[in-house]
């Protein structure tokens, strides 16, 4: 189990089901207790309804003593018999049982109780207004079994509605409880995905609590973060901006430089023009990168087709792997399209091939996949190359970061290709991901939403 929520809400709803349970228990769902509280409550009504038998015939006879005991079945489904201190029948329907327990009525005034299954009689004593003293046995249909069942049943209902508004009662709680925690957290994932702007709801600041204070802190954590990204992201636009003026009075240097110096000096301003070069395309991809990591989705959206543009990509890597004796080759391909920007998705493609040209072994191939997953297109581009410690995979597209700087120098690479790539693909909420390939090599597999097919 592993939602917090459904954890708080489960212990407080259990905790209070248990509690209610071990109530019932002990405050009365036991059935001698119930019986014991029917006697009772039986027990004066028997006495009243021998007190009024009584009365009714001492004052107006037989007659209106009949018409009692009528009413009294029809109004409480009570049959009632009347006999005299001996236990002698007087009046009322005397069964046999009624007769036998007659004679047991209790003489401090306490009735008498028989209960057969469903049904319990009762025979009270009582004197009437003329002095004599009566027996009056009353049977009921509905006997203590029956109370037992109404009254078991009417406090299981009671239990049961409070259990359900406790669940109520304990769901809002823990929705109190947890929501600060939940908008947090999506906060927190918008935050690491890079959308620098993602913030928890500042009303939960207001919250007087250690969850309130925590919201406030996060807040103020992701403030710092963005601003200090954007001053990055600042700097480095204005140092490639900069850059690019001395960088191109150096290339008209160059220019005359040729020109007056003799074949001695050709050799030396050779490299200062590969430098100058490289120079020019780190700069390049350092605007780049500015701009993804400044850009909050993809600049213009229009259909491109992947495809077509995997090939012409692979066509164009291909001059490129000739000089290094290797070659590009689309191994398999389906046609998908997406919705995107055309140059940022060609870009991050060019640069994921590029890189594996530059890594693969000499007369090896690179290898390009277009395949249809899971509503997505996944581009896998595999090289033949020393791949990379598995340790190392995840920070392949950090800006800057390099395997191994010796190597790097020899093939010219700066560092910022797949951290241009991971970038532009994810500003079209696709991901890029690198694994070590069976065999050797280096395997980069970058997937979009598309529609392939």
């Amino acid at each position: 189990m592993r939602s917090l929520f459904l954890k708080i809400f489960l212990i407080f709803w259990v905790t209070i089901v248990v509690v209610g349970a071990v109530l019932i228990y002990t405050w009365g769902i036991q059935p001698e207790v119930i019986v014991s509280r029917w006697r009772g409550a039986t027990s004066d009504a028997v006495a009243l309804y021998a007190q009024s038998a009584a009365e009714e015939l001492d004052r107006y006879g037989m007659v209106a003593l009949n018409n009692y005991f009528q009413r009294l079945e029809v109004s409480s489904h009570v049959r009632a018999a009347l006999f005299d201190e001996n236990g002698q029948p007087i009046a009322g329907k005397a069964s046999k049982s009624m007769r036998d327990l007659a004679p047991h009525a209790g003489q401090g005034g306490e009735p008498a109780f028989i209960i057969q299954g469903s049904t319990a009689s009762a025979a009270q004593r009582t004197i009437g207004p003329s002095g004599r003293v009566y027996i009056m046995v009353a049977e009921m249909p509905r006997g203590p079994v029956g109370t037992i069942r109404r009254l078991a049943r009417a406090q299981i209902e009671q239990w049961a509605a409070a259990i359900l508004l406790s669940g109520l009662i304990c769901y809002l709680l823990t929705l109190y409880l947890t929501r600060p925690i939940l908008r947090l957290r999506q906060a927190t994932h918008a935050l690491s995905a890079g959308d620098l702007s993602a913030r928890a709801p500042t009303k939960l600041e207001g919250r007087r609590d250690e969850l309130g204070e925590l919201v406030h802190d996060f807040n103020q954590m992701a403030d710092r973060i963005e601003r200090l990204m954007i001053s990055q992201r600042q700097l480095i636009s204005d140092i490639s901006h900069e850059l690019r003026s001395p960088l191109a009075r150096l290339n008209v240097a160059l220019g005359l430089a040729r020109q007056r110096a003799g074949a001695e000096a050709a050799s030396s301003l050779d490299r200062i023009e590969r430098e100058a070069e490289r120079l020019n395309e780190m700069i390049g991809k350092l605007l780049s990168l500015a701009r993804l990591q400044g850009a909050a989705g993809p600049p213009e959206k229009s259909r491109v087709q992947l495809e077509e543009m995997v090939r012409e990509v692979a066509a164009d890597a291909e001059f490129e792997a000739q000089e290094r004796n290797c070659t590009v080759r689309v191994v398999g391909s389906m046609k998908c399209a997406t919705e995107g920007s055309p140059e940022l998705l060609r870009s991050a493609v060019e640069n994921v091939v590029r890189n594996a040209v530059r890594y693969t072994a000499t007369g090896s191939e690179v290898e390009i996949t277009l395949a249809n997953l899971d509503s997505s297109a996944e581009i896998t581009v595999r090289d033949h190359g020393p791949g990379a410690p598995d340790s190392e995979l995840q920070n392949l597209f950090r800006p800057f970061y390099r395997v191994a700087n010796a190597r790097e120098r020899e093939t010219g690479g700066v560092g910022l290709g797949l951290a241009i790539a991971e970038r532009a693909v994810r500003l079209h909420g696709g991901t890029v991901a690198a694994a070590n390939a069976p065999g050797g090599g280096l395997v980069v597999k970058i997937r979009v939403p598309a529609q392939c097919g």
